[in-house]
């Protein structure tokens, strides 16, 4: 006699064999998927970026809640059901390019600022509502939940979440397709802390397929960090504690499955807590270990800081690194991670211009966002961030590409 299989757990099967078929060659080695602030000013444009720097995916942050259980780009611009403005216009048109292109996209819910979804939307089918809403809003196939702070303390608000996603992952199964999911977490050298060690484990009681288990190695504290070794550190302490964790529930996985649920998130250059710097030879660091242990993916906060700062300053900001750089320094580190979500993309300087394998010609009158490139003097300048009226041979706004 057969034992009988319920709905619930074989539409978890079929979506852990969908994921299982989903996962081919082109991650083999894992992919580098960096977060973008969606929310900056000018809106980032993610297929120029993209195409252009050989980035294959991107984390695109933040949606949480804004009025009520309504999704928002950070909650200042409500999605679906609707709603119009510029920010949406220009997001949509961005990733229809990119894909075009072969890049794909995951939409972060969370992070540390406003209040998210899974804390505003107070039943499972109001939080399943909300966010089917940006799934379609998007087609997307890729999501991330990036759970800190307090929200990790409302057991109520984590069961919720991961019951949510659970049944998507469901509805995606029953049409043989996969949502790949990423659990984003705090994190010391040491390992997840308790919260998230929680946050982890209701994932999984609640039949949560997860792609990968990513941790934020930045903002420890400690003065004086070595922040490569502290993230590997970070990383290895992550495969023990789910080792453990899927161990606990019957779920013996191999070493190789174990590293593939591993990411890591570095924030490029100086981090919030000042005396913490994560360098360009942190990122080699980081890498070798990516490729020697078989991470599934590396990211970092995020794509809008990775060029140095206005004279070099060594600040805080959401738009530079506050190290000495060039423009995407660490994207041509970690991009060595060839796996990617999409059909792949191909590399080109050139891609958004206006003529293809030159830039026009710059204009003192013109608004330029960042990423997009002009001739100046027989040379050739691109953005660093929004600019009006800046001379590209005078740096600051400018690059020489």
């Amino acid at each position: 006699m057969q034992p009988r299989v319920s709905p619930r757990f074989a539409a978890r099967a079929i979506a852990a064999l969908c994921l299982s078929a989903a996962a081919g060659a082109s991650q083999a080695a894992g992919v580098y998927a960096p977060y973008i602030d969606m929310t900056l000013d000018p809106t980032p444009l993610i297929d120029q970026i993209g195409v252009r720097q050989g980035i294959q995916q991107f984390h695109l942050a933040f949606v949480i809640a804004g009025d009520g259980c309504t999704p928002s780009w950070g909650g200042i611009q409500a999605i679906g059901n609707g709603a119009s403005g510029d920010l949406l216009t220009t997001i949509a048109a961005s990733i229809t390019r990119y894909r075009a292109r072969g890049g794909e996209v995951s939409v972060s819910f969370g992070g540390a600022a406003g209040t998210p979804l899974m804390k505003a939307c107070t039943t499972v089918p109001a939080l399943k509502a909300a966010y089917q809403t940006v799934i379609d809003t998007y087609q997307l196939t890729h999501v991330d939940f990036d759970i800190e702070g307090s929200v990790q303390k409302d057991t109520e608000a984590v069961a919720r979440n991961f019951q949510t996603i659970a049944r998507l992952q469901s509805d995606f199964a029953a049409k043989g397709k996969a949502l790949h999911v990423t659990l984003t977490l705090p994190v010391l050298p040491s390992g997840l802390v308790q919260d998230g060690i929680n946050t982890l484990n209701a994932a999984i009681a609640n039949q949560v397929a997860l792609d990968t288990v990513n941790v934020m190695t930045m903002d420890y504290g400690p003065a004086d960090i070595d922040m490569g070794a502290a993230a590997i550190s970070a990383a290895q302490g992550l495969y023990a504690q789910l080792d453990t964790a899927y161990k606990a529930v019957g779920q013996v996985k191999t070493d190789a499955q174990l590293w593939r649920l591993v990411g890591v998130t570095p924030m490029i250059g100086m981090n919030d807590v000042q005396s913490e710097t994560f360098t360009l030879p942190n990122a080699l660091t980081v890498l070798d270990a990516a490729y020697g242990n078989g991470y599934g993916m590396v990211s970092n906060w995020s794509v809008g800081r990775d060029q140095a700062c206005p004279d070099n300053g060594a600040v805080v900001s959401a738009t530079c690194s506050g190290i000495v750089q060039k423009p995407y320094a660490f994207a041509s580190i970690f991009r060595q991670l060839h796996g990617h979500w999409g059909t792949g993309v191909l590399r080109d300087p050139s891609y958004g211009t206006a003529t293809g394998g030159s830039a026009p010609a710059w204009s003192a009158t013109a608004v330029y966002r960042i990423g997009q490139c002009v001739t100046y003097q027989d040379a050739k300048y691109c953005a660093r961030w929004w600019t009006q009226g800046d001379v590209p041979n005078a740096g600051g706004a400018w690059a020489e590409s």
